[in-house]
């Protein structure tokens, strides 16, 4: 027993010894691949190995995402200024502001009376109740020319009106009497021109307008004299009508 473990001692021993033997041999034998050196020369020096060129990191790849995030953004912006862009107020041209700084269309302030129309009034006033109509008509219609809304316009067109009447031009004075009540229908005479109105149509044997006349007599001016002279004439359904009617005097020129 003790001889067999000898041997297996003294063999593990050469085998070590062995093993040490040839990784020294190893360590001088040259790189596999590569010729030995002749005899008597020298090896050339192992050129100086050059380190490795550093690779390039690849730049990231842009995000879809984030470019289109990004157009989105500079589209938004270039609509946000169009639309500053439209609301904004433009310059106005050469005749748009020419246009504003015309003065609106209202109606012309009737001219002052002068001293000259007043005279021209009552000179036709004289005339009139002198029984002078025709150049008495020429001096109310140029007063009403020169004063179509002067405080004398309802005298002289009421003269005037009442001045065909007389004539029996009745036509003429029915006409000038209504544009008295439609063109002054605050003034103490409407109701004196629309009686006077009637009494022309009357003449003129215009049943219906004489009645329809009378009819908005009463309905315009329920209290005035004049409408319940009509009132009565509507009631008593005359077939002639009076010669003539109650007439308002127009006051006289101071």
């Amino acid at each position: 027993m003790r001889q067999t473990e000898g041997i297996r001692y003294l063999a593990v021993v050469l085998l070590v010894l062995f093993l040490a033997g040839c990784s020294e041999t190893y360590a001088y034998l040259p790189s596999v691949g590569k010729p030995a050196p002749a005899p008597g020369t020298e090896a050339p020096p192992a050129p100086a190995t050059e380190p490795a060129p550093a690779m390039e990191t690849p730049a990231p790849r842009p995000d879809l995402n984030q470019q289109v995030q990004s157009l989105e953004a500079r589209v938004q912006q270039m609509e946000n200024r169009l639309a500053q862009m439209e609301t904004r107020p433009s310059a106005p041209s050469a005749p748009a502001v020419k246009a504003k700084e015309r003065p609106s269309a209202t109606p012309a302030p009737a001219p002052a009376p002068t001293a000259s129309t007043d005279k021209v009034y009552a000179e036709g006033l004289r005339l009139y109740q002198a029984k002078k109509f025709a150049p008495a008509r020429t001096k109310f219609s140029q007063y009403l020319k020169e004063q179509p809304k002067g405080p004398k316009a309802p005298e002289a067109r009421y003269h005037l009106a009442d001045s065909f009447y007389q004539e029996g031009k009745y036509q003429e004075a029915a006409v000038e009497f209504n544009k008295l009540a439609s063109q002054s229908p605050k003034s103490i005479l409407a109701p004196a021109a629309m009686l006077r109105q009637a009494l022309a149509y009357q003449n003129l044997h215009q049943t219906a307008s004489y009645r329809s006349t009378l009819t908005k007599l009463v309905q315009a001016y329920p209290k005035s004299p004049e409408a319940k002279e009509a009132g009565k004439w509507l009631k008593e359904g005359k077939k002639e009508a009076p010669a003539k009617a109650p007439v308002k005097t127009a006051p006289k020129p101071e």
